[in-house]
């Protein structure tokens, strides 16, 4: 355990060891694993401790806070009075406000955007529940806590390996002026009896839960998954492995289009009876031309390209829509796939095409070892071996983390998608339900009046 004396060497402060980095001066203490670690708890001793020292403008946010119920104001409201400083602090509705003009604000970052964009001063800004965190409102934090010295801490229980901020500061290379450290229940001494009881009896009675849960690792299927039943055959039925490409096979690809959130495109190969993904890609925020590069590098052979029905439709400002964009550079033929009047038409569409597909994956194989002493341009074949195996991890995230919407105020799952990293490339792999077999399915979903009449192009 770590202790900080105040001024007086009057208040001791307990937490336990591995926070003492929390001390330390890094641009990002990023905490992040299981249940019961203190993770919360040490991060409100350590910001109230900051306070009490000096003159601190603090902002506690998170992705989605509509009242104070939802952030962390309790928590730091009962440290308060668990620490004796009653007296320093004030405590009121909008905020924390100590005798030495310390400041703690607390904003969701959804909801209070311009609010945070416009807020000054920023010495510290606490992001909890960080696997919730989407790009574009870490986009907004980062450049907002700009004053000199200034830290961003982040503490989040493990959820999924492609949420933003597990991705930026684990899966990825972390930026050098960060001190990134799983922590789990082992890690606190303070660990209660009633959580260890509780924990015990998860991990008897659901191990896979308590590995996720207790443990910080990550989740197999998202809660409410669309794609659940379906994600566990493949995975028990060993339909992930490791897929050569054929050569003398057609290149198909599948897209979901996006501009602000992220364009996904799958790439299939049928053989026989099997539709075997062998490629996926996704990015954000770029124009055709991107795409177009993208498809032309990665050098298959290319047979027909399907895009969603808005790729068809003209807009102000565009000489060509988007379609006619990829056909003139050479992505062609683009084929337009009708859309659907029931978005559960194009779910149940992938659910059966789910036992038709196999899905490369190099395992724990690293592929450029087997190619380390081979010449130049064989070498360069096994690094984009080793990039599709990541591209096809990150798709088959998405199938695994598509979810239906969750609704708080009725304790229900409503049958609507939710809308987050997971829908693009789950959209785009709906794409290819819908078109395979294409005349089949199109016939039968024709028959339940599900579908807007036939316009389907070739370009």
């Amino acid at each position: 355990m770590s202790s900080q004396p105040n001024r007086d060497d009057a208040l001791i402060v307990q937490t336990p060891d591995i926070f003492r980095a929390l001390d330390e001066p890094y641009r990002y203490k990023v905490m992040w694993g299981g249940r019961g670690s203190a993770k919360s708890w040490s991060v409100a001793r350590k910001i109230l401790l900051r306070g009490y020292l000096n003159e601190t403008r603090i902002l506690c946010t998170r992705e989605l806070q509509k009242s104070l119920g939802q952030s962390v104001h309790k928590l730091l409201s009962d440290q308060i009075y668990l620490m004796g400083l009653q007296g320093f602090y004030e405590i009121q509705k909008a905020g924390i406000y100590g005798k030495n003009g310390t400041e703690i604000m607390f904003m969701g970052t959804r909801h209070h955007t311009q609010e945070i964009k416009s807020t000054e001063g920023i010495d510290l800004c606490w992001i909890e529940e960080a696997h919730n965190l989407t790009q574009n409102s870490f986009d907004i934090i980062d450049p907002t806590v700009r004053k000199e010295g200034s830290e961003i801490w982040i503490t989040y229980n493990t959820r999924f390996k492609y949420d933003y901020i597990h991705k930026f500061f684990v899966v990825d290379e972390a930026p050098k002026n960060a001190w990134v450290q799983r922590i789990g229940y082992a890690d606190n001494p303070f660990f209660p009896d009633v959580l260890r009881t509780q924990m015990e009896a998860m991990r008897d009675r659901d191990y896979e839960k308590y590995l996720h849960i207790w443990g910080g690792e990550i989740k197999l299927l998202a809660e409410g998954a669309i794609f659940g039943e379906q994600v566990l055959d493949c995975i028990k039925q060993n339909r992930q492995l490791y897929i050569p490409i054929a050569k003398n096979c057609e290149v198909d690809t599948y897209f979901d289009l996006g501009k602000r959130d992220e364009s996904a495109i799958w790439f299939v190969q049928r053989v026989g009876r099997e539709c075997r993904l062998i490629d996926y890609y996704e990015c954000r925020l770029q124009e055709v031309e991107h795409y177009v590069t993208v498809l032309k590098q990665l050098g298959y052979n290319y047979g027909k390209h399907h895009m969603p029905h808005d790729a068809n439709q003209d807009r102000l400002g565009m000489v060509d829509n988007v379609a006619k964009q990829f056909a003139k550079a050479g992505i062609k033929p683009v084929v337009i796939i009708p859309r659907v009047k029931e978005k559960n038409t194009s779910i149940m569409a992938a659910r059966e095409v789910f036992a038709q597909c196999w899905f490369h994956d190099a395992g724990d194989c690293d592929p450029s070892l087997l190619w380390k002493d081979k010449p130049l341009s064989d070498r360069l074949v096994a690094e984009n071996m080793v990039a599709r195996h990541l591209r096809m991890e990150k798709g088959f995230e998405t199938l695994r983390n598509y979810r239906y919407r969750y609704v708080d105020e009725d304790d229900v799952y409503h049958h609507v998608p939710h809308h987050d990293h997971a829908s693009n490339g789950a959209d785009a792999f709906q794409q290819f339900a819908m078109a395979a077999p294409r005349h089949s399915r199109l016939r039968l979903a024709s028959s339940l009046g599900r579908l807007e009449p036939e316009h389907t192009a070739d370009y």
